[in-house]
């Protein structure tokens, strides 16, 4: 199954990191909590939404007392309630004078709206979403597989980026994604693995959107991608991030899209949780002051299922860690000392590297 976020003849894939709304933004005042039953509605509805699993979401919210939702909250749960529970879609999200970014864009948001609800009528709802796609720009359906159709949404990024837009079609599994944005700029840096490795990267920071992709219209704005790798360099989503200075950025951007950065030039062919399990535990080795915070999204998003690549790699970090401390299975990360921590995660890193350099070739280098 192709993972990708580009082209085929692209060589490298793109790997998503997330971002909740505001994670990286230092409000003035911070609200009081939500209640216990509400926070935990939140929690799971916003890891069902990541597995764009909406009915699962919607149950979830609606069982917690609506008084225990905070001010944010609550505007999450009725958003997700208002633009979900409902017999057909909700008017598209997004303003753009060009009419082409406004069909596409009104497209991808019809498919999402209905692949979240009903994932055995997601094969169908692929197929649509190609056919329609295609009639955008005056051509028959796209013939079957992932080179046709790759082919087709260059075509289609072609006059979107004529029309001063930065497109980006593909697959985030399990759903087709679109991401548009106006704005960017390129930085560079040098980032420190935990493996030992100095991984150089250009960066390019991205703003002005008009489209965050699938997670982020499922989830009402609350979370989705902030940033992701490909063989051009790193990009990352400027509103994650607030000033890029803060922990956020620096490891569970930099150093998360880094060691993908790393992993594709050498594994090309790596599968997207594979991708995600390593990346993920260079967070853990590296996180500090976000260490809670990234344990609490590695628990309250889990999967049994490799096709959800980031739940899928949560689930296998905190076994391995777990492991690696010698703690029982049931044990809670976010109850293990800090530093055991970190270096656990950093020995399973270099324990994994080790035993794919000796199991796998590295690609052979480009000329």
């Amino acid at each position: 199954m192709k993972t990708s976020l580009l082209p085929a003849a692209t060589a490298l894939p793109v790997l998503l990191a997330w971002a909740l709304s505001g994670a990286a933004a230092t409000p003035a005042a911070e609200p009081a909590p939500s209640g216990p039953l509400a926070a935990k509605a939140v929690s799971e509805a916003l890891g069902a939404a990541l597995r764009a699993d909406v009915p699962t979401a919607l149950t979830a919210l609606k069982a917690a007392p609506a008084e225990q939702f905070n001010a944010k909250d609550i505007a999450f749960r009725s958003c997700m309630i208002e633009r979900h529970e409902r017999s057909s879609p909700p008017p598209p999200v997004g303003e753009t004078d060009d009419p082409l970014a406004r069909k596409v864009l009104d497209l991808y948001q019809n498919y999402w709206w209905h692949a979240v609800r009903d994932p055995a009528g997601r094969p169908a709802r692929d197929a649509q979403l190609k056919a329609d796609l295609a009639a955008t720009i005056g051509e028959k359906p796209p013939a079957d597989g992932d080179e046709a159709f790759d082919a087709l949404t260059e075509r289609i990024n072609v006059k979107l980026r004529a029309a001063g837009l930065h497109p980006l079609q593909g697959r985030t599994p399990p759903l087709y994604d679109l991401l548009v944005w106006r704005q960017q700029e390129e930085r560079d840096y040098t980032v420190a693995l935990p493996g030992g490795e100095q991984q150089p990267v250009k960066v390019f920071v991205m703003d002005d959107w008009l489209s965050r992709g699938w997670s982020h219209y499922t989830a009402c704005s609350y979370t989705g991608a902030a940033g992701w790798a490909n063989e051009q360099g790193l990009f990352a989503v400027r509103s994650a991030y607030g000033d890029l200075k803060g922990e956020d950025f620096k490891v569970s951007f930099l150093g998360h899209e880094s060691q993908h950065y790393a992993d594709l030039k050498r594994w090309p062919e790596m599968p997207p949780w594979t991708l995600e399990y390593r990346a993920k535990l260079v967070e853990l080795a590296l996180a500090d002051d976000t260490r809670i915070k990234l344990l609490d999204r590695f628990y309250r998003s889990q999967d049994d299922e490799p096709d959800h690549p980031h739940p899928y790699a949560n689930k296998r970090v905190i076994a391995a860690v777990l492991a690696k401390l010698g703690l029982p299975a049931t044990a809670d990360l976010r109850q293990a000392d800090p530093e055991a921590t970190r270096r656990a995660a950093r020995e399973v890193l270099i324990e994994d590297t080790r035993k794919r350099k000796a199991e796998t070739p590295a690609a052979a280098p480009k000329t």
